[in-house]
């Protein structure tokens, strides 16, 4: 019996207050977990903080080392991509879905979605037609190593390397 009136007196918490908070007295989302126990007991945690934090946020959003993500799932640190975002044959590509994408559209004018700072994105371009590519992204400036022409029906690479407001363009062509 004490059992049970200790686990609900547990969940009806939970509801109460609708945020869950591990090692921190003050979660920043409905569930927050500060590995370290170095979070301050009041305000928002510094970046340094932060690197050892998880959260889900309000709007289910997961951080883990930043605990404002702005992606569905947002690694302050290295991650692995379970799949490749499929972009049609779009021309616009959207990196919150994955950092590795692939389209079907020639080569041409592309517009990047959802680049961060930081982050490191592969495209691969396979269109029936071959030219040269170039790349957009609102806040960024671009910067191409090498822009190849791609060469039809054959998959063409781009890595783009975000650090700061410039991104840089490497191009593999004919695999």
């Amino acid at each position: 019996m004490i059992k049970i009136c200790t686990l609900l007196f547990t969940f009806s918490g939970i509801l109460l207050y609708s945020q869950v908070g591990i090692n921190t007295q003050s979660p920043s989302g409905i569930f927050h977990v500060d590995a370290a126990k170095d979070n301050p007991s009041t305000g928002i945690p510094n970046a340094t903080q932060q690197t050892n934090d998880f959260i889900i946020t309000n709007d289910g959003k997961v951080g883990i080392g930043n605990i404002s993500p702005t992606s569905k799932l947002e690694v302050d640190g290295s991650s692995t991509n379970k799949s490749a975002y499929n972009a049609g044959s779009s021309n616009i590509i959207d990196f919150s879905k994955s950092n590795l994408a692939y389209t079907s559209a020639s080569a041409g004018a592309f517009t990047l979605n959802n680049i961060k700072d930081g982050g490191t994105y592969t495209l691969s371009v396979r269109g029936t037609t071959s030219g040269n590519s170039n790349f957009t992204s609102s806040g960024f400036t671009f910067k191409s190593v090498n822009n190849n022409t791609t060469i039809a029906n054959s998959h063409t690479l781009y890595t783009f390397l975000v650090i700061g407001d410039i991104v840089y363009v490497y191009c593999v062509r004919g695999l």
